[in-house]
């Protein structure tokens, strides 16, 4: 009796140091599981704009009810134009190494003269904050009856802008010396509709009359 004593107590002894290594392996285990991780949210151009429900305006308070007129996409940034009533917000919107934006943007809010529709104008040109490309945007009215609209600088370089929401948008390559010398506005058989021209260079706030009359 005596030596099955001591077995027993042998044998329970070992069961509770295996217990016991079974439960020290199972907590390193879930202690090293990897805690799952969450995908970035993405951004759009949009959402990176943060486009603002009211502004402050000589002791008063305009509201907005903004609306994409017309964007324009490089790999690396996009310029988006919204129009509210007679305001006009431009975004400029860098993209991150992940894909989404909002690495860097740039708005800016001014007033839209209002048109009757038929007038093409010259309102602003810029070049974007961290514009690498030597690039910069022109921005205007087109006409009604535009179908397209070409930009043509000092070295003979064309660029076709992007037409939406009654206004123009395009990306102008620069250089120091050249400068912007024609915009002209074409219907769909490219019949010249309205034209601004000037071999010194076109400035910003130039307006030009329909080409009929």
């Amino acid at each position: 009796m005596k030596v099955f004593s001591q077995s027993r107590s042998a044998v329970f002894g070992l069961l509770l140091i295996a217990a016991v290594i079974g439960v020290a392996f199972a907590a390193s285990r879930a202690t090293a599981a990897p805690e799952p991780t969450s995908a970035p949210v993405p951004v759009s151009a949009i959402e990176s704009c943060h486009l603002p429900n009211s502004a402050e305006k000589g002791g008063g308070t305009l509201s907005f009810a903004w609306q994409l007129a017309v964007r324009q996409d490089s790999p690396e940034v996009s310029v988006l134009i919204f129009t509210s009533a007679s305001s006009i917000l431009t975004c400029e919107t860098w993209r991150s190494a992940d894909g989404n934006f909002a690495a860097s943007t740039v708005t800016s809010i001014g007033g839209l003269e209002p048109s009757a529709g038929d007038e093409l104008t010259y309102e602003s040109g810029s070049t974007p904050t961290n514009d690498r490309t030597g690039s910069a945007t022109v921005i205007g009215r087109a006409p009604r009856a535009a179908a397209s609209i070409e930009i043509v600088t000092s070295d003979g370089e064309r660029h076709m802008a992007t037409i939406g929401g009654g206004l123009y948008l395009a990306w102008v390559t620069t250089t120091p010396d050249s400068r912007i010398v024609e915009i002209a506005a074409r219907d769909s058989a490219g019949g010249i509709v309205a034209r601004l021209a000037d071999p010194a260079g076109l400035e910003p706030g130039m307006s030009g009359a329909p080409a009929s009359s």
